[in-house]
C-alpha cells in the first residue's frame, strides 16, 4: 500500500454500514474496506504491480487444462 494518504469526506451514515459490514471479518478498518473496494474496481494502471497469476503459473494451469482435455 502507499504510504502517502489522503483525507476523503465519506457520509456517517455510510461509515457506519461499512463498520457493521466488516464487523468479525479480516478486514480491520474502515479505511482497508474501502482502499480493497477501490483496487478491486479500478482498472490496473501500468506501473502499479500486477495482481493475479505469474506468468509461471499460468502456465502450469493452462498445462492442467489440456491434460484434463479441456484445451487443445
Amino acid at each position: 500500500m502507499d504510504k502517502e494518504f489522503t483525507d476523503i469526506p465519506i457520509p456517517t451514515t455510510l461509515v457506519k454500514q461499512i463498520e457493521e459490514k466488516i464487523k468479525g471479518s479480516d478486514i480491520a478498518s474502515v479505511q482497508d474496506f474501502v482502499v480493497k473496494v477501490l483496487k478491486e474496481n479500478l482498472p490496473q494502471s501500468d506501473d502499479a504491480p500486477a495482481e493475479g497469476l505469474s506468468q509461471e503459473e499460468e502456465d502450469k494451469v493452462k498445462e492442467r487444462l489440456k491434460a484434463l482435455g479441456y484445451m487443445d
